[in-house]
């Protein structure tokens, strides 16, 4: 082999050794990323199965333990890094809903609620205030106040989330 021959390969070689850690570098760049968006879909996966659990859970009208143990996760999980502003609007739209049904007013009462009640006009009962409706109801139930608020709740807690987007 002549001597340019080798120089040649030599200058190769040594341009691939000035090389190599950039080349390495990218690689671990690469694989590092795409290890976080793993991660994220992922946790996202795990947020919403919670999430439809609680949906579940907070559509369940015929235990009210239930429901409301469902509307407090759903609050909880708008207040992730992980919620977007359409799982804001699905879950805003759910808690309409929501107290939609507990005010549901079918000829009698309907969950232990009375609109128009006002405490003590006989009868007791549990003044809500429900923001987003721009009023106050009377729930007769513990049970069925605790829902409407936690229903408010939601409706805020999704409200701030939209507003940050």
């Amino acid at each position: 082999m002549d001597s340019d021959a080798v120089q040649g390969i030599y200058m190769v070689l040594s341009a691939i050794a000035a090389v190599a850690p950039v080349a390495t570098f990218g690689v671990v760049l690469v694989a590092y990323l795409s290890y976080r968006q793993k991660l994220r879909a992922d946790r996202r996966d795990q947020w919403w199965k919670r999430a439809q659990w609680a949906i579940d859970a907070a559509l369940y009208d015929a235990d009210p333990q239930r429901r409301l143990a469902g509307l407090k996760v759903m609050v909880e999980l708008i207040g992730s890094d992980l919620a977007t502003s359409a799982d804001a609007e699905l879950m805003a739209d759910l808690a309409v809903g929501i107290q939609d049904q507990e005010l549901e007013y079918d000829g009698g009462i309907r969950a232990g609620v009375r609109p128009g009640h006002r405490p003590g006009e006989g009868g007791g009962g549990t003044a809500v205030e429900l923001p987003s409706r721009g009023r106050s109801v009377t729930a007769a139930s513990a049970a069925s106040a605790r829902i409407l608020h936690e229903a408010e709740r939601l409706i805020e807690a999704a409200a701030g989330l939209r507003a940050l987007d």
